[in-house]
């Protein structure tokens, strides 16, 4: 009779699991749990949350669809999720994950937690840049457009409260500029018809172009808004159309289309350098021209152009 097989003894568990191999097409899922550790602002359809992430050990920005929003609004929020997951640029803001809430199903995406202020914060609190910080401000906001044309999306709703300039908590003197907020931004390689006829954004920062139903953008109608922003960080606060603040909002339509403003040198004293002055004026009145083919052809030609206005001197 022959012998029977020596028994084998079995493999260890570990290394058992260290033959699997995940396949391509393999689902992976996970459960994230956010702290909630204060509320941030919120908008018509969302809400922003400094949360905790104790996996990560790190504060992030959970920004979280409201109840019953329509589906135009979804459909935006969730191509603003998916399009911040793919920015790899230093001035742009970063989705980190996505998911829905248990209780309510209702949908989120976690960015990067920013420590600073945005811009708005600047003017409401009356805090002035000077204007080799502020050039420094606008340029990475530039560089930050110029990635994003060049993905062919328009942002469509450049102003204060969506530049964001970031400090960091070891060093002060450290600013990173973030462009925030793509809630509204448009896909130019989208060919389909728009859902709806509304006219989306500020109507105090857009040009011309998007002050009409289903407009026609480009590039240069971010650099419109932006040199609308520009006015009111130079002049310390004021709005070339700030007369109209409570008006109803057509007016500003109206203005957007018609009214050229005063140049930015109104609001600067006799003290600065007339060369300065020229320089801002000239700068703002390219940059918002009515007519698109009369501005700066890019962010990038914009950008140039900034670095050549001259710092503020007292006169002579």
């Amino acid at each position: 009779m022959s012998p029977e097989p020596a028994a084998q003894e079995d493999a260890p568990i570990g290394e058992e699991l260290d033959k699997i191999d995940l396949a391509p097409g393999t689902m992976i899922t996970q459960s994230k749990a956010y702290k909630v550790v204060g509320h941030l602002g919120e908008g018509g359809f969302g809400k922003v949350y400094k949360v905790f992430d104790p996996i990560m050990n790190r504060y992030v920005a959970l920004k979280m669809m409201k109840m019953n929003v329509p589906e135009e609004e979804r459909r935006r929020f969730r191509q603003e999720a998916r399009l911040c997951g793919t920015f790899m640029h230093p001035n742009l803001i970063r989705t980190l994950e996505v998911g829905t809430t248990k209780e309510q199903g209702l949908f989120w995406f976690a960015m990067e937690y920013l420590e600073g202020s945005d811009l708005l914060g600047y003017l409401n609190r009356g805090q002035t840049l000077t204007f080799p910080q502020l050039r420094e401000v606008f340029t990475q906001t530039l560089h930050a457009l110029t990635h994003v044309h060049a993905r062919r999306f328009v942002h469509c709703d450049i102003k204060p409260a969506n530049i964001f300039v970031a400090t960091d908590l070891y060093d002060p003197g450290l600013r990173l500029v973030k462009l925030i907020d793509f809630g509204v931004a448009r896909d130019l390689s989208d060919d389909s018809p728009p859902p709806s006829r509304r006219i989306m954004g500020d109507p105090f920062y857009m040009p011309p172009e998007q002050t009409y139903a289903n407009p026609t953008l480009d590039a240069r109608s971010d650099l419109y808004a932006l040199g609308i922003t520009f006015y009111e960080l130079v002049t310390g606060g004021h709005h070339p159309f700030e007369d109209l603040f409570e008006e109803h909002p057509r007016e500003a339509l109206l203005a957007q289309r018609e009214r050229i403003p005063q140049p930015p040198s109104t609001f600067m004293g006799p003290d600065v350098d007339p060369e300065h002055k020229s320089d801002v004026d000239g700068f703002f009145a390219t940059a918002t021209a009515k007519d698109p083919n009369e501005r700066f052809p890019s962010a990038e030609i914009m950008s140039r152009a900034l670095a050549h206005v001259v710092d503020p001197q007292p006169a002579s």
